[in-house]
């Protein structure tokens, strides 16, 4: 009989490049175990590429993070700040709703202040005018280094 065993599955990716410099990012979920480690090897190989990107996310953040992975995501950020300030524009996050995109905003101001990311942070009610600055910060800037 064969079994097929969780770690036969392959997980889906957790940055989408289809249109790299334009890198997708799923809203992250939460219970996905491994999910930092997977979150900071991907990131590696979009920082390699010694390309600047802009981050775009859409949706409701998830509520919890597993601390093993904050703390892998955290260690990775203190580890490559200077390469991820360097190369990402900005991340730009689309949240429709009103009331979820003022509390965002609020932990933005507080993640600016505390230096936690070392890129602009940008919150969008639609889709449309993300991608519009995306665009936009991507004609304003040399790509390749």
């Amino acid at each position: 009989m064969n079994m097929i065993l969780a770690t036969d599955i392959p997980l889906p990716a957790v940055f989408d490049l289809a249109a790299f410099p334009l890198v997708q990012m799923p809203v992250p979920q939460a219970e996905m175990p491994g999910y930092g480690d997977r979150w900071a090897v991907e990131l590696d190989a979009i920082l390699a590429r010694e390309t600047r990107f802009v981050m775009l996310s859409i949706g409701p953040m998830p509520d919890g993070e597993r601390h093993d992975d904050r703390k892998a995501r955290t260690l990775w950020l203190k580890r490559r700040r200077g390469d991820l300030a360097r190369l990402c524009l900005s991340h730009l996050h689309v949240e429709p709703d009103p009331l979820r995109r003022a509390a965002m905003q609020a932990m933005v101001v507080t993640a600016r202040v505390a230096k936690a990311f070392p890129y602009p942070i940008a919150l969008f009610a639609d889709e449309e005018a993300a991608l519009e600055r995306a665009w936009s910060l991507l004609r304003s800037a040399p790509l390749a280094l």
